[in-house]
């Protein structure tokens, strides 16, 4: 009887050991750490499901949670220096590149572009933009401001049958009247003469001028002048800039000979001359570049 109850005790006292084994946990694995050395990382888990920790720059990773995570570490206090591509002439990303970059010369820069002008005689002339007038048969515009003017065919060559009304430095109205610069053009200095044409137009050479003294045709205009401030001879006399070269029969050719003074043909309307026996309508004459007289241009 006693060998019958030591049996079924050790079959117990065996299964309940067996049991207990059964329950009791596996062996956890050991924890494996990465030392990661980015200052700023982002984690997206996969299938796997692993749960990521942070502690300061080591990355543990525990196989329990199956949890998708994600997370954004910024470390502060960056030293990292990023080029000033505003104010710096050269940069680099590569750590010493400077030495081999070369900065553009100061000549290769734009810069904003200058008005260009010239003086001559103490005047200072801006030169205007050019621009090709339209002519359509006898009539010229002048695309800079739009204003049309007659034309006359005197030989060769395309005459305006009326005088310049452009308007440039050292240019006036007779009497600072606008209604006269409507009616009669401006008058010019000399050098101011050379910038009032159109493109492909110019000033009239002394050949030029010649033919046009000759010419019936030619409608002149008696327009006055200019002279330090005092304007006179209006609807009596004209007076136009030429760019014919002085000579020894030209009135006035002793008293204004030099570099200060250029070419004119001067126009007396008939009415002017008619109590005036012998005295001449139309010719040359030398006078001041710095008075200021008409101007009428001719096609290049």
């Amino acid at each position: 009887m006693k060998k019958t109850l030591l049996s079924f005790g050790f079959i117990g006292f065996t299964a309940l050991f067996f049991g207990c084994s059964e329950d009791a946990p596996a062996p956890m694995a050991p924890d494996t750490s990465y030392n990661y050395s980015s200052s700023s990382v982002y984690v997206g888990q996969s299938s796997s499901a692993q749960q990521i920790r942070y502690s300061s720059n080591t990355v543990i990773i525990d196989k329990k949670d199956t949890t998708i995570k994600k997370e954004i570490i910024t470390v502060s206090g960056s030293s990292i220096k990023y080029p000033d591509i505003v104010s710096d002439p050269a940069f680099c990303w590569t750590k010493g590149c400077e030495s081999t970059v070369k900065p553009p010369s100061s000549s290769s820069k734009s810069a904003p572009v200058a008005k260009s002008s010239s003086s001559a005689g103490g005047i200072t002339i801006d030169n205007p933009e050019e621009k090709t007038p339209v002519v359509q048969g006898l009539s010229m515009t002048d695309t800079r401001d739009n204003q049309t003017y007659t034309l006359i065919q005197v030989g060769s060559k395309l005459w305006m049958a009326q005088d310049m009304n452009y308007s440039v430095a050292n240019s006036e109205c007779y009497n600072e009247s606008d209604a006269n610069c409507t009616t009669n053009g401006r008058l010019y200095t000399y050098n101011a003469a050379q910038k009032a044409c159109p493109s492909g137009w110019r000033l009239p050479n002394r050949e030029e001028a010649q033919a046009a003294i000759n010419s019936e045709a030619m409608p002149w205009s008696y327009s006055g002048r200019c002279k330090d401030g005092d304007c006179n001879f209006l609807g009596d006399m004209g007076f136009h800039w030429t760019s014919g070269t002085p000579e020894s029969g030209d009135k006035k050719f002793d008293e204004n000979g030099g570099t200060s003074a250029a070419l004119i043909i001067v126009e007396k309307s008939p009415e002017y001359v008619k109590d005036k026996e012998g005295e001449e309508r139309l010719f040359f004459q030398v006078d001041s570049k710095t008075k200021r007289f008409s101007v009428r241009c001719v096609q290049e």
